[in-house]
């Protein structure tokens, strides 16, 4: 049995003493651990972890950029061209180099228009050359396209550059998704067309 009375051996005050220590000694860790988790190192471990998993998710979003995998297709820098010459009212052939990239792999294009613009730099809509539903699909290997197109009447000879405005239909985790991409700006020199020619 035990009594709230201090014990009167010095033995007895040694252990009363150790409890009274362990106790404290107990809290102040319990304090000193509420305090590194809520506002000490170990909190600021967690947020520095949290900053970089940002910072690695921006990075791969970056990267995915850059090198054209945010995209439904990789066009490679200097291999597309318009066939030249040109003259107001020929059509304009743009020999296309492309491929799919891992996102736009399963990916059906629907539909895509071509976008001229000239000295004035206003964005103008042409034409497919041939109508009706789009047959050919490209893949993940480089492939080389003749694309056939009618450019607006309204260009002015001169320096004219043209991309064209693609709509896929996309998987999705809701069935299907329209995805919007478009191929580098390709220039060309419009020719005026001589009278009686």
């Amino acid at each position: 049995m035990t009594t709230d009375e201090f014990p009167h051996t010095i033995r007895g005050r040694i252990i009363e003493l150790a409890k009274i220590v362990g106790a404290v000694s107990i809290i102040l860790s319990a304090g000193g651990g509420v305090w590194a988790w809520t506002f000490g190192p170990v909190a600021e471990f967690f947020d520095r972890l949290d900053q970089l998993v940002d910072d690695v998710a921006q990075l791969q979003e970056d990267v995915a950029r850059a090198n054209g995998d945010d995209r439904v297709i990789r066009q490679p820098a200097g291999l597309s061209y318009i066939r030249e010459p040109v003259r107001q009212g020929d059509p304009v052939v743009m020999i296309l180099v492309a491929s799919r990239t891992k996102l736009g792999a399963s990916c059906r294009l629907t539909d895509w228009v071509p976008i001229f613009t000239d000295e004035q730099n206003i964005p103008t809509p042409g034409r497919r050359a041939r109508a009706g539903a789009i047959a050919r699909q490209i893949d993940r290997d480089l492939q080389t396209l003749r694309i056939e197109m009618v450019p607006p009447d309204e260009l002015r000879p001169g320096r004219v550059s043209v991309y064209l405005t693609l709509t896929y239909s996309c998987p999705s985790p809701d069935g299907t998704a329209v995805v919007q991409d478009r191929t580098d700006a390709l220039p060309y020199l419009l020719i005026e067309r001589q009278q009686g020619r």
